[in-house]
């Protein structure tokens, strides 16, 4: 039963729904009775089992609904694939959902695919647990508006009960509700990420390795680069193990410590610098990376990945280092043409010298390594553009 409330103290009587709401589960959590049961059981001429007086209120419950929609943009309704859906569990801690990994939201239903609740003792309790399980919810693919509820949940106004239909439009400017840029710290638990899902494809297609020997290196340690586009910028970031889930990152100049501390299933715990993070995971291939730490959700492309997975077509004339080494020479600069054969580079590896020579002819397009550089296995080392030179005139 809906009432409209004048300035007055007076109300009115709206209207009256005769059917279960999408807050019923709130209501359900503070009594403790199934009213899909209970409708059910009046709907077959029933009688209710149970009195008003019976009716008791206990703690308190708050439901969010989850839509596929874009709060930087007017809250406009998303459409996409549900790439991942994982929603939160534990006690007090209730989702009832219309979607699975592998769906679909389509613009022909209502954007609201669940509906997460949680229940305390006090409003704060209750407030503060739902926070943490739409920490604890992973939703890869589509734009939602989980951040967003984080953001809610954690105002102030919210907080201390004084919220008002206007609370949006009073609390939240266009800036509060862009995504902010990626920061340092979660563009270093990013490529420690990628850099371990890389490190295990490796160790599938190659002999067993002694857990105790991952990251070790007996010479020189190699630094691996990723690249993210942040904004209108970008961020180099470079990773460099250490010990067996150790790594030093370097951003821009700035020096980070990583641990990885626990990952598996989509989970990862770990530690930068001094402080531990839970972060939640989704990998689209060795380039893309779907990332949720905390409120914050990115997704995130390693550009130098891409360039070092080119195509056959594309990348015919991608260079890369067969392993790791240190580069000693460098025989051509951007600008010179080469033939297939010719030598390029010269890589020291496993105590020799390893000459890397052009597979076409063509003209080297740019040379992303100096002499003197120790490089990953794969790392692209030059560039170059086919030309219209064949076999016969070389």
């Amino acid at each position: 039963v809906e009432f409209m409330l004048n300035q007055a103290g007076e109300f009115f009587f709206l209207e009256m729904n005769t059917r279960l709401q999408v807050e019923h589960p709130v209501t359900e959590m503070v009594t403790g009775l199934d009213l899909v049961a209970l409708q059910i059981r009046v709907a077959r001429g029933e009688a209710l089992t149970i009195t008003q007086e019976d009716v008791r209120l206990n703690g308190h419950a708050i439901e969010a609904r989850l839509y596929a929609e874009d709060p930087a943009n007017d809250f406009l309704p998303a459409t996409g694939p549900i790439a991942l859906f994982a929603p939160a569990s534990g006690n007090d801690v209730r989702v009832d959902s219309g979607i699975e990994t592998g769906g679909q939201v389509s613009p022909y239903y209502d954007p609201m695919m669940a509906k997460i609740i949680a229940y305390g003792a006090t409003r704060d309790e209750a407030r503060a647990k739902l926070i943490k399980a739409l920490e604890d919810t992973a939703l890869f693919g589509v734009k939602t508006n989980q951040t967003f509820l984080i953001d809610a949940l954690e105002h102030d106004v919210f907080a201390n009960g004084s919220a008002t239909t206007a609370f949006i439009a009073q609390n939240f400017s266009h800036e509060a509700l862009t995504p902010p840029p990626l920061s340092h710290e979660h563009a270093a638990i990013a490529a420690v990420i990628q850099f371990e899902l890389a490190r295990d494809c490796a160790l599938q297609a190659s002999l067993p390795i002694a857990p105790e020997l991952l990251n070790w290196c007996s010479a020189t340690k190699i630094g691996t680069p990723y690249r993210y586009q942040n904004g209108d910028a970008v961020l180099d970031i470079t990773v460099t193990p250490q010990r067996v889930g150790a790594y030093a990152v370097s951003i821009g100049g700035s020096a980070l410590s990583a641990l990885m501390l626990s990952r598996g299933n989509g989970t990862a715990g770990i530690q930068i610098n001094e402080t531990r993070y839970i972060a939640l995971y989704r990998a689209k291939g060795p380039e893309n990376l779907e990332l949720s730490i905390g409120r914050r959700r990115y997704s995130l492309t390693n550009e130098t990945a891409i360039m070092a997975s080119l195509d056959e077509e594309a990348g015919v004339g991608a260079v890369l280092a067969p392993m790791h080494g240190s580069l000693l020479e460098l025989c051509v600069a951007a600008g010179d043409i080469v033939i297939a054969g010719q030598k390029l580079a010269i890589l020291e590896a496993m105590k020799m010298q390893h000459d890397i020579t052009a597979q076409i002819n063509g003209t080297v397009s740019a040379v992303h390594v100096s002499a003197g550089a120790q490089v990953a296995a794969d790392t692209v080392i030059i560039e170059i553009e086919s030309d219209a030179l064949d076999s016969e005139t070389t």
